[in-house]
């Protein structure tokens, strides 16, 4: 391995272990980022550090970083100790149970940030008043989810701070560098896009949405949502939101490359294919997979959607 830290409550640790696996898993939505960490414990040094879950460690590896992380399971196996933590704090697990009056959508995320000592950051966002907004025995990144994909938002989470973006206002960046792919690099695709839906149609029982979709497709998406929805207006945009997260996955691709520690999830890159063309242009990164023992990355990928 190259130049590495492994900083386990404030201290590095890296000089007095054997690391066997370190695998850092970034999303771009939806979870958080996750760390395994698989070590040679023949010194039984573990049980002498009290490790626990709540602890943070954090990797860093010449200049890329996993962040803070927060340590959910430490489960030791003949000389072996498997760590594995998420970016998230251990709480965030709890389900909460909450109403809301007129709040507004960047407030609640600052509360939730601010509920797990997380800082708050967001991209792209056009904030929206919510008349009424309920939490029914979700955990809060679960709630916090759910109302990003009715807002065409999504969110992650690195290094203590919750991040918070417009899915059409990253996806529409300029790329950050460009891969070459030739015959004999490994990449797959896969586009499933002949099964886009190109409308949506919401109802709570008593308001109904609709979203059209620039993509000529005759297929519906029709949900029923638990969810209070304020006006027509308020309806269709979250029929909107949910026909881009129905949408957004059927274009997609993975491409392994030595260890490239300045691609994150969340980010735009280009791709330049000699064989498949078609492929060629903008994609967004929606998973990166840094593994630090191997030197290897792998890069998973969307085509970024047209028009909403």
């Amino acid at each position: 391995m190259g130049d590495i830290q492994i900083i386990y409550e404030g201290t590095d640790i890296y000089p007095d272990i054997s690391v066997s696996a370190c695998i850092h898993d970034m999303y771009a939505g939806e979870r958080a980022d996750e760390l395994l960490l698989r070590l040679n414990d023949t010194r039984e040094l573990w049980d002498i550090w009290s490790p626990k879950p709540g602890d943070t460690i954090v990797v860093r590896y010449g200049a890329a970083t996993t962040g803070k992380m927060y340590v959910g399971s430490i489960i030791p196996e003949n000389g072996l100790v498997t760590l594995r933590a998420l970016s998230i704090p251990q709480a965030a697990k709890d389900r909460t149970n909450k109403t809301w009056e007129s709040i507004r959508f960047l407030q609640l995320c600052e509360e939730i940030a601010a509920r797990h000592g997380l800082t708050f950051v967001h991209y792209g966002i056009t904030d929206r008043v919510y008349g009424y907004a309920v939490q029914h025995d979700l955990p809060d990144f679960a709630f916090l989810w759910q109302r990003c994909v009715l807002e065409s938002a999504a969110f992650l989470v690195y290094d203590g701070t919750l991040v918070v973006y417009s899915e059409q206002y990253l996806e529409s960046q300029p790329a950050l560098g460009t891969i070459v792919l030739g015959p004999g690099d490994d990449f797959e695709y896969s586009d499933d896009s002949g099964s886009a839906r190109g409308r949506a149609e919401v109802t709570n029982g008593s308001v109904t949405g609709t979203y059209t979709a620039p993509n000529g497709s005759d297929r519906t998406l029709r949900k029923t949502i638990p969810l209070h929805m304020g006006s027509r207006a308020e309806a269709d945009r979250f029929a909107k939101g949910l026909l881009r997260n129905a949408n957004k996955d059927l274009t997609t691709g993975a491409i392994w490359q030595p260890l490239s520690p300045s691609c994150a999830a969340g980010s735009v890159v280009s791709v330049r294919t000699g064989g498949t063309r078609s492929w060629d242009g903008p994609v967004f990164l929606t998973h990166v997979r840094h593994d630090y023992v191997n030197e290897q990355s792998k890069l998973f990928f969307r085509k970024p959607m047209e028009g909403y």
